[in-house]
């Protein structure tokens, strides 16, 4: 069973709920099983609590004299769960035969012990014959205690595991290993360090322990000198570290005790035997020290109740202040919340002013380069439509007056041919233009996606424009896979390169002699990256937020329309569904990515 199995079916309520919740509490603290203490914990700690029960919770340590509480108030089972909890108390206090008679005793009575309260009087009876046989090591007093020992820590471990007790299972099994290693049964301690290996892992508290029983083996069943200097050598890493219980500095020294004796170390065990007097004399100490504190304590506990009366009064008064303050708070809370909702309200009708302003600067912006645009080609058809008109007025009045000359009539129909030619080229620019508007707005249904090598149509469209390339001295080179087939618009993809190439020769190359591009594509992601880079002059940064717009150039009039980036742009986004952008720097040319779905 996992700690999250653990049987606590009482979920947290009214103050009876809480009741059942502090029995499992008790029940767990006075077994040790921490894990599941925690647990408990955690489930009673949003319960409606009692005063009693706040108390109790704040101040478990308090337990001296409940045994005699709970027994005035009719609850044996409370009671002897507090009277459990002297055996802590007794086994710091080496009391160890009186323990031993104690957990005899109230063993004696099995159906007033719960598993936990059970198993946990197993493990200090047997602690405490572990301590007597060790007092009487290498003696034959020592025997019967051992044997009562390892009998009381088989129940255990038998216990803990049919109760699911994982804390006392642990225990068990280390310190199972730990009387083997004591009694230089060397095959045991094996067997059961194996067992808490399996069961619980390597990483835990338990290491330290089992690695002193790793060298006690060593010591019974090795080579005597690397075992000494290593038995010395861990009892000086456990001086160096304090982080070590004495419990098990106090094995660590008996073993150089025993061994030092036995292999004629007699030097080294005396100085252990001293080590262990000493360490002792402390241990005691500080027991007094303890004693001393909690007699004091005991003492003060009447002007402690005093004081918790007196705090629980002024608790009252506060908590009357408190109420009245989170009261002015909510309401103030909930004046600034309207306030925040009215100022969002404003801010998003400025938002959507703004953004239809922005919106109608955008259009009056492309109406104003479409405008400037289509001006030039209408004004040189308007002019070449008037001079067809005039000649052909001075035609019919000559034709009238019977005056028309041959070499006359000749000149009339030069000035109508250069003036129709002149007419179509105006149309021709206007049709163009128009085209490319349209490229603005352009939809899939304009082109039927299918399966096209897009690495062929690269080096095709290199080839289609070498020649132009050529007298402009400009390199271009293609990089690709040897295929590159991907689901897409291959005419659109023509559209957008074009741009991309008029882009350069009209802006990135136009006061240089010479220069060059790279194209490359590649799958990155589950996309097609295209990267096609120019070392052209470069664009300014103030001009980098606007390239994509409609009508945006620095070139109007001249060369440029300002529509190329706007269509690739449109192109790539509304058809292809892919990405584009773009980053340059002054002097160092310009890079254009592209990413198209696969």
């Amino acid at each position: 069973m996992s700690e999250s199995e653990v049987p606590l079916s009482v979920a947290p309520g009214d103050v009876h709920d809480a009741e059942a919740q502090f029995h499992v509490l008790r029940e767990y603290a006075m077994a040790h099983e921490l894990t599941h203490l925690a647990s408990t914990l955690q489930q009673l700690a949003p319960s409606r609590l009692n005063a009693s029960q706040a108390l109790e919770l704040q101040a478990f340590q308090l337990l001296r004299r409940a045994a005699e509480l709970y027994e005035r108030c009719g609850l044996p089972a409370l009671a002897v769960q507090t009277r459990a909890a002297r055996c802590r108390v007794m086994l710091s206090a080496e009391m160890h035969e009186e323990l031993h008679a104690l957990c005899d005793d109230m063993l004696s009575a099995p159906d007033m012990l719960t598993p936990a309260i059970h198993t946990m009087l197993l493990d200090y009876s047997a602690s405490s014959s572990y301590y007597m046989a060790l007092e009487n090591i290498d003696r034959p007093e020592a025997e019967p205690h051992w044997r009562d020992c390892m009998a009381r820590r088989m129940q255990v471990l038998d216990m803990a595991r049919t109760h699911r007790l994982r804390s006392q299972e642990c225990l068990a099994l280390l310190n199972l290993s730990v009387v083997c290693a004591a009694r230089e049964q060397a095959g045991d301690c094996r067997h059961y360090m194996r067992q808490l290996h399996h069961q619980f892992g390597h990483d835990g508290y338990w290491e330290p322990w089992l690695e002193l029983c790793s060298l006690l083996i060593q010591c019974v069943d090795g080579e005597r000198e690397p075992a000494w200097q290593a038995l010395l050598d861990y009892d000086a890493w456990l001086e160096s570290d304090a982080l070590h219980t004495s419990r098990l500095r106090d094995l660590s020294l008996m073993a150089i005790r025993r061994y030092g004796r036995r292999w004629g170390h007699l030097d080294r065990a005396l100085q252990a035997c001293m080590t262990q007097v000493a360490n002792e004399r402390r241990h005691k100490r500080e027991l007094t020290n303890s004693l001393g504190a909690t007699l004091n304590a005991v003492m003060e506990r009447p002007q402690l109740l005093h004081q918790n009366a007196l705090l629980a009064q002024h608790g009252t008064v506060l908590e009357n202040s408190l109420m009245q303050r989170n009261q002015e708070l909510r309401e103030a809370h909930d004046e600034l919340e309207q306030k925040v909702r009215e100022r969002s309200a404003e801010l998003s009708q400025a938002l959507q002013s703004l953004m239809r302003q922005e919106k109608q600067l955008s259009l009056s912006r492309m109406v104003a380069g479409m405008a400037h645009e289509l001006n030039t080609p209408l004004g040189n058809a308007r002019v070449a439509a008037s001079a067809i008109t005039e000649q052909a007025e001075q035609l019919r009045r000559d034709l009238t007056a019977n005056s028309l000359r041959r070499s006359q009539l000749s000149g009339l129909l030069d000035s109508v041919t250069q003036g129709g030619d002149l007419v179509e080229r105006a149309l021709l620019q206007i049709s163009e233009l128009v085209e490319r508007f349209k490229g603005l707005s352009v939809h899939p249904s304009q082109e039927s996606a299918c399966y096209f090598d897009l690495s062929e149509r690269l080096h095709f469209f290199r080839n289609s424009w070498a020649h132009t390339l050529k007298s402009r001295s400009i390199s271009i080179r293609v990089v690709t896979p040897e295929h590159l087939w991907m689901t897409g618009y291959p005419g659109a993809c023509q559209l957008v390169f074009q741009h991309l190439l008029d882009n350069c020769m009209q802006h990135a190359f136009t006061d240089r002699k010479q220069g060059a591009i790279l194209v490359s594509a590649e799958v990155v992601g589950g996309m097609v990256l295209i990267r096609w880079e120019d070392d052209g002059c470069g664009i300014a940064a103030e001009h980098l937020a606007q390239v994509f717009d409609p009508f945006y150039t620095t070139q109007l009039g001249q060369t440029g329309m300002g529509l190329g980036l706007a269509s690739v742009h449109s192109m790539m986004i509304n058809l292809m569904q892919g990405q584009v952008s773009l980053d340059s720097t002054p002097g160092h040319g310009t890079r254009v990515l592209l990413r198209l779905p696969t």
